[in-house]
């Protein structure tokens, strides 16, 4: 690859890690725009679907979600982390949480969800099995190295998870309306809480970036403990309802902060494997 072409392919991927960062930004300054003309904070960011912010809460989440998937990982098992999380944030944007009551502005009271779920679901279904046959496709016919024991466990796992979520929507769909939305939320952070790991495991390899490994460890782990927060005022603590809207936001600039961090650390490289003598990821994973 000459200089130009490498420059071209190393902007493409600064610019997609930097256009995350604002998609963040956007989405936080419409809840801003959103409570500054209201008496009050909903419960939860989420539940901005149904307030004059919809349309940036829905284009943020697709928008985060095409980005998660098109960024190629540092190795084949955060790849395919990445591309499951990403699939994920789709389902986050069509199937909204349980309506509250609105503070300010937002969508008519008598707005029906159901019809848009069962719509935009199948769109994403659609799409989501056309893009993995053109996938397979495209891989049989270019010469790729063989995927490690690793993303194999978790393509099977995210299959796994996507099936059921299938499923749940063509056999369950009043289950899938009011579950969907909180199910594929936590998978999806699980999911990033995993790329964050792998990032701190593929550093902690290349003696130049054993740096960064702290960093990814500490983001992780609050991550970790941020999401298992939400999880348990959601479902033992339902006073403090008003609480996970802040958690929610440090989780969400905790993600940010992460995508900011590893953007420094590769900012001169497509990806860390660049840097490995062997090119590829020493731990296999």
């Amino acid at each position: 690859m000459d200089s130009d072409h490498r420059t071209a392919v190393l902007n493409t991927y600064r610019y997609l890690r930097l256009a995350m960062i604002a998609v963040v930004i956007m989405l936080g300054a419409a809840i801003a725009a959103q409570r500054a003309g209201a008496a009050c904070w909903q419960t939860s960011i989420s539940a901005y679907y149904f307030t004059a912010a919809h349309s940036v809460f829905v284009a943020a989440l697709c928008a985060i979600g095409a980005c998660l998937i098109v960024y190629k990982g540092n190795t084949d098992t955060e790849d395919v982390v990445l591309n499951f999380s990403g699939f994920l944030s789709f389902v986050v944007a069509f199937v909204p949480t349980q309506r509250e009551a609105v503070c300010g502005a937002g969508l008519p009271a008598a707005y029906e969800v159901g019809p848009g779920v069962r719509n935009n679901v199948l769109a994403l279904i659609v799409a989501g099995v056309l893009a993995e046959a053109t996938r397979v496709f495209i891989s049989r016919n270019v010469e790729r190295q063989r995927a490690s024991g690793w993303a194999v466990r978790a393509t099977l796992v995210g299959w796994a998870v996507i099936g059921v979520g299938i499923v749940g929507y063509l056999w369950f769909p009043a289950s899938f309306e009011a579950r969907g939305h909180t199910v594929a939320a936590v998978t999806m952070f699980i999911g990033i809480i995993g790329v964050v790991i792998l990032n701190a495991l593929s550093a902690q390899s290349v003696p130049q970036r054993a740096g960064f490994v702290g960093t990814y460890k500490l983001i992780a782990a609050l991550m970790a403990v941020l999401l298992a927060a939400i999880i348990v005022i959601r479902l033992s603590l339902p006073a403090w309802d008003h609480i996970v809207i802040w958690v929610e936001a440090v989780l969400i600039g905790t993600f940010a902060a992460f995508w900011l961090v590893q953007t420094r650390e590769l900012w001169d490289v497509v990806d860390r494997r660049e840097l490995s003598p062997e090119g590829a990821d020493p731990t296999g994973r």
